[in-house]
């Protein structure tokens, strides 16, 4: 083998694929929709009302309109100060249920109120409300009220048992909780869900959207090749395996300046919202797997992407081994509750989801060594027997024009010494 020539193929494969606009475009662009659709819904659902919402208050009791307003003032309020709840009282004693449902409705149709609250007279027993607007799917603003009527209700109850209501609201103060993420070293860090969350999922996207993108382009470069007959000039210059490993390695490097950029773009996101460090303590490693998973797709690729012969067959290739990908995205609700758990050790330990499976545990609890000694070794030793077979049907099948080699074809390729 040439190291030279492998260079060679190496340094051109990179330069050429770097040089594409939609490479460049792609290296600026997918973090920036990565971050707007993984962040905008989170921040537009935390953003706040600009006015105040009214509710039509229906009271049958006639005694919990104001506890509950007061509560909502206190605890929920807009920039400028004023509540961001207002609960229009409706004298029961004076209109019953019916024709309060009547006048009331259209109003709510028309914009006048966001919804209305219907109060039964046995609340305290039934413990049951009712809720009406044309959009019930305004589930903060419905707890935000449900949870004041909770609160009133049970202070209510406690005075009635006499027992007295400051005494009472001390003994049922809520809770503030921090969450603290401990190391091996006993040193605690402040993190929370969204953090370890945001660390673990990006882990497996920026994976699945290097192998789904310079997949892509790796695999229809060779399409492109073998159909202008451009491997023949090329297979004339150096051997076929010096050919494969350069692509290999070209692309390899484009992969890790893709993934370099994007962390430093990730770097960036977290000290501009003044998120902790720390969700970023484990990055290095989480690197090595990503590009050691990285290395084992793309040489996957380079052998099955040999065998195709039109643009169809190369995204149907790419599409097949990018459901390995989607494996790990599907467990990861299961992998944060509980990193430990014996699926998610057996898929550490299988090289195809070892790569996003032990990035995500690292991500959220730190595994043991050992476990991550010996699925980065079966993350190698898979990457060398994979580049070993992909190398043995490469330098036959690149020159193979008109059809796809069938599965006897391909066992006789890997067979040949």
């Amino acid at each position: 083998m040439n190291i030279q020539k492998l260079l060679t193929v190496a340094r051109w494969e990179f330069i050429e694929k770097a040089r594409t606009k939609a490479f460049i475009i792609s290296l600026v662009v997918t973090p920036l929709i990565m971050g707007a659709f993984g962040a905008l819904p989170s921040l537009l659902a935390l953003r706040g009302d600009d006015n105040t919402k009214k509710f039509v208050f229906y009271d049958e009791t006639m005694s919990l309109r104001e506890p509950v307003q007061a509560i909502l003032s206190q605890k929920y309020l807009l920039k400028n100060g004023k509540p961001n709840f207002d609960l229009v009282p409706v004298d029961a004693t004076l209109m019953s249920r019916e024709r309060f449902l009547k006048d009331y409705s259209p109003r709510v149709f028309n914009g006048d109120f966001t919804g209305m609250f219907l109060i039964p007279a046995d609340v305290e027993t039934s413990h049951k409300i009712e809720y009406r607007s044309d959009n019930v799917g305004n589930i903060r603003d419905i707890n935000a009220i449900e949870s004041a009527l909770e609160k009133t209700l049970t202070e209510q109850a406690a005075v009635k048992k006499g027992i007295d209501l400051a005494v009472f609201k001390s003994l049922t103060q809520s809770l503030t909780t921090t969450s603290l993420k401990i190391a091996k070293s006993g040193e605690a860090t402040k993190s929370g869900f969204l953090e370890v969350f945001g660390a673990a999922y990006a882990s497996v996207l920026i994976l699945f959207i290097l192998i789904l993108g310079t997949g892509q382009i790796l695999v229809r470069g060779l399409v492109e090749e073998k159909n202008n007959r451009i491997m023949e000039i090329l297979v004339s210059s150096c051997s076929p395996f010096e050919l494969m490993m350069g692509k290999l390695l070209g692309l390899s490097g484009l992969g890790i300046v893709q993934a370099l950029v994007w962390s430093i773009f990730g770097v960036g996101t977290v000290l501009y919202f003044g998120v902790s460090l720390s969700a970023l303590g484990n990055l290095p490693l989480t690197l090595i797997f990503m590009l050691s998973g990285y290395l084992l797709y793309a040489s996957l690729l380079l052998g099955l992407g040999s065998l195709t012969t039109t643009d169809q067959e190369a995204q149907q290739i790419t599409s097949y081994v990018s459901l390995f990908l989607v494996v790990p995205m599907t467990l990861l609700t299961l992998v944060l509750q509980n990193p430990n758990s014996i699926i998610a050790k057996v898929l550490s330990f299988i090289p195809f989801t070892a790569p996003t499976i032990m990035a995500m545990r690292i991500s959220i609890q730190m595994p043991p060594l050992w476990e991550i000694a010996l699925s980065l070794a079966l993350l190698l030793a898979t990457t060398v027997v994979v580049t070993f077979f992909s190398a043995k049907i490469f330098r036959i099948a690149i020159l193979v024009y008109g059809k796809r080699p069938t599965l006897p074809e391909i066992w006789e390729f890997l067979r040949e010494k």
